[in-house]
């Protein structure tokens, strides 16, 4: 992403945004995490204060220069230049790893997601967001940059693939997440871009906060789902899975 990008993306910025973030922290912290927490593809490190409000010691990663120029503005912890296709940390570096938005942008998301399992230690926990469903690809993807979206079933293969032992996958956005994203954002990003938004837009913003909180009651509702919200931990036998409890 560039500069401007940066400067005003509806969706990283937006309520959608921080719904999502507060969905998958509070499936973090039920998981009971260790302190050391690897944020990968940190972004506009958002994810990363609300780990460090409560006391997480948090590294964040992104491969975007703006990005990084803005972490190390933002956040107290390591910020670190590079990307999850190749780590540069020690095996079992980290009691957990984020992955919020993240695994959708690379080409090969099987080893990005391996390299982050690498550095859990054993009995570690991943925390992910991805975006859903396949047949909603569409003009807000591309402009983000995003390769796919996923299915349920590919979310749990990969994940098993890698190594995790999956104790929560969830659905979220149903129904009025996924009804904004379809019939006003994705039109409004292929009409306009990432451009900043009008007075009335931001108007319509806060109504928008206000009504995606309805969402919260829906969380696990597969039909109409934006997004996946998934918990594992890193198996201590590799890749011999114990039962994952989804």
């Amino acid at each position: 992403m560039t500069a401007d990008t940066l400067a005003f993306a509806p969706d990283l910025v937006g309520p959608r945004h921080r719904l999502r973030e507060r969905l998958l922290l509070r499936l973090f912290l039920a998981a009971r995490p260790g302190p050391r927490v690897l944020n990968g593809g940190a972004g506009q490190g958002s994810f990363s204060l609300l780990l460090e409000q409560r006391g997480f010691e948090v590294t964040s990663l992104d491969s975007s220069a703006e990005a990084i120029d803005l972490l190390q503005r933002r956040v107290a912890g390591p910020v670190v230049h590079g990307s999850l296709d190749e780590l540069a940390f020690a095996d079992g570096a980290f009691d957990a790893v984020v992955l919020g938005e993240v695994l959708e942008h690379l080409e090969d998301d099987r080893r990005g997601l391996g390299e982050s399992v690498r550095v859990l230690r054993p009995d570690g926990v991943v925390a992910i967001s991805v975006p859903a469903n396949p047949r909603y690809f569409g003009p807000s993807d591309r402009w983000a940059g995003h390769v796919r979206r996923y299915t349920r079933e590919a979310l749990l293969a990969l994940s098993e693939s890698g190594g995790l032992a999956v104790e929560r996958c969830a659905g979220w956005g149903f129904p009025f997440s996924t009804l904004y994203h379809r019939y006003v954002y994705d039109r409004r990003i292929e009409h306009r871009g990432g451009s900043k938004p009008r007075s009335s837009e931001k108007a319509a913003l806060f109504a928008l906060a206000a009504l995606l909180e309805i969402d919260r009651l829906f969380v696990g509702v597969e039909r109409g789902a934006l997004g996946y919200l998934l918990v594992a931990r890193k198996s201590r036998q590799g890749f011999e899975l114990t039962g994952s409890g989804v």
